[in-house]
C-alpha cells in the first residue's frame, strides 16, 4: 500500500497524503474509526467522505495494481484524473527539432 500511496503522492499534488502509525496513535485511530489494517480515511472538506478498509476493494489481495487504487480514489474525487491513468501517460515528449538552415543562393537578403 505505501508504495502505491508514494507514487500516486508524487503524480497528484492537489491531494495531500498523510501516514500515520494506527498502533503508535490510538487516539486518532480512534477518531477516525480504523479498526482493520490497511485503511485509507478519505477526508474532504476536514470531514471522513469515505473508507477504502483492508484490501477487498482492491481486489481482495495486496497484489493489486496502482491503477486500482487510483480508480478507486478518483471514484471518491479525492484525486482527479482523466480517462486513462495518470501512472501510465508518459509525458508528451513530441518537441519540434528546429534548426537554421543556410542558404546557398548568394544574393540572400540576410548579406550585409
Amino acid at each position: 500500500m505505501d508504495k502505491h500511496l508514494s507514487i500516486l503522492a508524487k503524480q497528484h499534488i492537489e491531494t495531500r497524503f498523510v501516514k500515520i502509525n494506527a498502533e503508535k496513535s490510538p487516539f486518532l485511530a480512534e477518531k477516525l474509526k480504523i479498526v482493520v489494517l490497511p485503511t485509507l480515511a478519505l477526508i474532504k472538506n476536514a470531514k471522513v467522505d469515505d473508507y477504502v478498509v483492508g484490501f477487498d476493494e482492491l481486489g481482495g489481495t495486496d497484489e493489486f495494481s496502482t491503477e486500482e487504487l487510483e480508480d478507486r480514489l478518483a471514484k471518491c474525487q479525492v484525486i482527479f484524473h482523466e480517462g486513462e491513468s495518470s501512472i501510465n501517460t508518459s509525458k508528451s515528449s513530441a518537441q519540434t527539432r528546429r534548426s537554421v538552415r543556410q542558404s546557398t543562393r548568394s544574393d540572400s537578403s540576410d548579406s550585409e
